[in-house]
């Protein structure tokens, strides 16, 4: 029983000798090695600009969180305020205060005018004498 570790190896010919030999290795080498670094120096550039644009993104939602949180808060603030308004013109309030602070007392009885009908006419007014603008007819 015979054990086959590997294929036989065979002679190269004379020209494969000369075209493979060791100045094409040496130049085959260093240009896989020059792609192989600017490979990996592009994929960690890639991850580095992925990060940066990351940092970005997540600095604009804490922006726009802020925002939305003051927006809210506007919001709560301007429905308190609509209730105080509402609250403060209502006509018990503006009664009790006109009666307590500004000591405002309700008339016994109303006292209605007579209406004028647009038909009488003109009614004549006398001038005024003198310069009603001077402030001295007083």
């Amino acid at each position: 029983m015979t054990a086959v570790l590997g294929p036989e190896r065979l002679p190269r010919a004379a020209t494969d000798r000369q075209i493979s030999g060791p100045s094409t290795r040496a130049a085959i080498r260093p240009a896989v090695g020059i792609l192989g670094a600017l490979a990996v120096v592009g994929f960690f550039a890639t991850l580095l600009s992925l990060a940066a644009f990351h940092s970005i993104v997540v600095s604009g939602q804490f922006e726009f969180d802020r925002l939305q949180g003051r927006l809210e808060d506007g919001h709560e603030r301007a429905q308190v305020l609509r209730a105080e308004v509402a609250r403060l013109e209502s006509p018990s309030r503006i009664l009790e205060v006109a009666n307590g602070r500004l000591g405002m007392v309700s008339p016994p009885a109303r006292v209605y005018l007579p209406s004028v009908p647009l038909n009488d006419g003109p009614t004549n007014l006398k001038a005024p004498e003198g310069d009603p603008f001077s402030g001295s007819t007083r």
